[in-house]
């Protein structure tokens, strides 16, 4: 994610530009807390556990910007995939795989469940979507897969991989580069950086050491920062990520929590910091600095259910939720802008029996929770207020005490040549963007997808079935939302290209902080860019 400078003057020619897309321009505007023994030992664990074009001219307010979300730019159709979820079972020691119905209902995939190692405990996908990475609490490894394009699970080249003592919790960074392994048994975490074909190498200097008894890791969404709840020190530790995936711990760290603190999450703007504190039946948040360093919510004190012990934040940032081993239900709230958190109408929610993990899928449509005492998996459906719905058939089956539940993630563009116009004087806007789809998309649909988009602290939703289909195939949208005129329009150019234009009215973007972030999710599909200007 670059950004790029814009000099703001009266009047100032941009310098030429190449935009990938020139030949085709833009269009216009309960059980008891008990314990499992880990096999062959007799320790225990807990068992729940644009630029303008070419001679194009900038005026005073527009903001520009040309941003490349990943490497490399291809141009032809590509294979299109669907969106899956895998579940950890730890007492039938493998993976359940499933995919995702448009409404959210789960499928298993042809050859699910897949083997893991001993006492599979934590999974999680890399942000691409071509790998999953099992902690096995029961072998002190972790097993590495690709995912195929119908979510099936491949071991990859020397998989599995050693781990530290008791490895509990994995977690990949957003660049893809590196993963993270909590060992609550050695009090430390180990750091990986991952290879093109998803195999996994010891970084340099790790294991890391962390407060007593980690249980859970998190990565910031800017890669920069990584966090680690320990749930012997009733702490979190927080660390600076290198270049190398390396950590460094904070000034400062650990941070104090509160009583047995079992999960934490990071929201998707890297504001904020929420950790599930099991002993204390609460959650506590924190905002986090530019340092990283963690800072409680001012007058955040809040209840949760009994024994919580997994929290996940929706993709928009607007929802939190937290599943309650102890009593079976899941809490949601919404956040605040200082990042607090306020019960939604109806919450707390039903869950199945121990309900032990809960994430969010990368649309934000839906969430599903893993039941431990169940052998299932729930799924709901989220409302515009973050309440939950069970979907047709939840819940689904799983394994044997499945633990933990993963969702492959938003596919990011594979190229964006994007402008944005801001005209203060008239309220108006302008956002022009020409964009590819990443290999791992499944294509985008407007007349059945969900589109988000967010200016900076603008942010607009626009429902699925809203969007009109053209004679010509162009995708139209044009309503008054919250007081703003929204004109919205997609092009496709090929099958996995497309262009897309925002006319907006009635709302003055100009006092936006800079660097302006604009996130554009269409579906699983999402670009994210951020826009500077430079004053002169």
């Amino acid at each position: 994610m670059n950004s790029f400078l814009v000099y703001h003057k009266e009047l100032h020619r941009c310098s030429p530009s190449q935009n990938p897309a020139e030949k085709a321009p833009l269009a216009g505007p309960k059980a008891e807390r008990g314990l499992l023994a880990r096999p062959g030992s007799t320790r225990t664990k807990p068992s729940r556990l644009g630029l303008a074009q070419r001679g194009g001219l900038v005026r005073r307010g527009w903001l520009s910007v040309f941003s490349m979300l990943a490497i490399g730019s291809v141009w032809l159709a590509l294979p299109l995939r669907a969106q899956f979820a895998y579940v950890a079972n730890s007492n039938s020691a493998n993976v359940s795989a499933y995919s995702i119905g448009a409404n959210g209902a789960l499928t298993p995939v042809a050859g699910s469940p897949f083997a893991a190692g001993s006492g599979p405990i934590s999974v999680a996908v890399d942000p691409t979507g071509k790998f999953a990475y099992v902690a096995n609490n029961g072998h002190d490894t972790v097993s590495g897969y690709s995912i195929g394009a119908d979510g099936s699970l491949t071991p990859v080249a020397g998989s599995p991989f050693a781990t530290g003592n008791y490895p509990r919790s994995v977690a990949v960074d957003p660049t893809g580069k590196f993963a993270y392994m909590a060992n609550e048994g050695g009090n430390n975490v180990s750091a990986y950086s991952i290879g093109a074909d998803g195999s996994l190498k010891p970084v340099k200097g790790s294991p890391f050491a962390t407060g007593s008894t980690p249980i859970s890791v998190a990565v910031d969404p800017t890669g920069k920062f990584a966090y680690v709840a320990n749930e012997g020190g009733n702490n979190v530790s927080a660390y600076s990520v290198g270049a190398d995936g390396a950590l460094t711990q904070l000034s400062g760290s650990p941070f104090a929590a509160r009583l047995t603190p079992y999960s934490v999450a990071v929201d998707p703007t890297g504001k904020f910091a929420y950790v599930a504190n099991e002993g204390g039946n609460n959650v506590s948040a924190y905002s986090i600095g530019a340092d990283g360093s963690l800072k409680p919510v001012k007058g955040m004190r809040l209840a949760a259910g009994l024994t919580p012990v997994s929290v996940a934040v929706d993709p928009t940032g607007k929802f939190a939720y937290l599943a309650n081993n102890g009593d079976d239900i899941v809490s949601a709230y919404s956040i605040g802008a200082d990042g607090s958190l306020k019960p939604v109408k109806g919450s707390p929610f039903a869950g199945g029996s121990t309900p032990i993990s809960v994430a969010v899928d990368p649309t934000g449509k839906f969430a599903y929770v893993a039941n431990n005492g169940a052998n299932t998996v729930s799924a709901d459906s989220i409302g515009a207020d973050g309440s939950l719905t069970p979907v047709p058939g939840s819940a689904f089956a799983a394994g044997s005490d499945p633990f933990s539940v993963a969702v492959t993630p938003l596919v990011p563009f594979a190229s964006s040549f994007a402008k944005l116009e801001i005209e203060s004087e008239l309220s108006t806007f302008h956002l022009s963007d020409s964009f590819t789809l990443g290999a791992n998309s499944n294509g985008i649909t407007p007349t059945t997808q969900k589109l988000t988009l967010n200016i900076g602290t603008f942010s607009v939703t626009i429902p699925s079935g809203s969007f009109k289909k053209t004679p010509t195939g162009t995708f139209i949208y044009k309503r008054t939302i919250n007081g703003v005129s929204l004109s919205l329009k997609i092009v496709p150019l090929s099958a996995n290209m497309f262009t897309f234009n925002v006319n907006g009215g009635g709302i003055d973007l100009g006092g936006l902080t800079e660097p302006v972030a604009v996130v554009l999710t269409i579906g699983i599909d999402s670009g994210t860019f951020n826009v500077a200007h430079y004053r002169q």
